[in-house]
C-alpha cells in the first residue's frame, strides 16, 4: 500500500495507537474535576496516558515508515502463555467475589507466573499470598477501600 518497504500494518498500528492517545486526551478532558483538588487530581494520569500513547503510537508511525527493520526473535513464538495469562486474569474475574481478594490474586499471580515460565510453583504462592495480603491490607485498612474477603471473611 505504501511501498518502499514500508509495512503497511506497523504504520496502521502507529496511526491506531496515535488515535487512541487522542480519543484518551479527549475523553480526559470530559472527567469533571472538584475545585477542592490540588494539582495533582484524577485527571493526572489519564493525561500521562494520553500523552504516552501519542508518543509511542508516534514513534511507532516514523521507525514504520522508514522501514527499520528489527531483529528476528531466534525462537518461535508460543501462544500458550497468552493463553494461561488470559484465562488467569478471567479466572480472577470469575472467583474475585466468591474466593475474595486475596485468594483470587493468589491464585491469578500464580497462573501469571507459570504463564512466565515459572515452575516453582509452591515459592509462586507463597509470594503471591504475601503481596495479596499486603495489598488487601493496604487498600482495606490502609485506604478504606472494601474488597470482598470470600471464603476467608469467617477469618477477619
Amino acid at each position: 500500500m505504501f511501498g518502499g518497504g514500508r509495512a503497511t500494518g506497523e504504520i496502521l498500528l502507529g496511526i491506531a495507537l496515535v488515535v487512541a492517545g487522542l480519543l484518551f486526551f479527549w475523553g480526559t478532558t470530559e472527567i469533571h474535576v472538584a475545585p477542592s483538588y490540588s494539582k495533582v487530581g484524577p485527571r493526572v494520569f489519564p493525561f500521562a496516558i494520553a500523552f504516552g500513547l501519542v508518543l509511542l503510537g508516534v514513534l511507532y508511525l516514523i521507525e514504520s515508515w522508514r522501514g527499520i527493520q528489527t531483529p528476528q526473535d531466534e525462537h518461535p513464538a508460543s501462544n500458550l502463555p497468552v493463553f494461561i495469562i488470559s484465562a488467569a486474569i478471567v479466572l480472577d474475574a470469575l472467583l474475585f467475589e466468591w474466593l475474595g481478594f486475596i485468594l483470587s490474586s493468589t491464585l491469578l499471580f500464580l497462573l501469571v507466573a507459570i504463564g512466565f515460565g515459572s515452575r516453582s510453583y509452591a515459592r509462586d504462592l507463597v509470594f503471591g499470598f504475601a503481596l495479596a495480603v499486603v495489598a488487601y491490607i493496604t487498600f482495606v485498612h490502609g485506604l478504606g477501600l472494601s474488597l470482598p474477603a470470600g471464603i476467608l471473611a469467617s477469618w477477619s
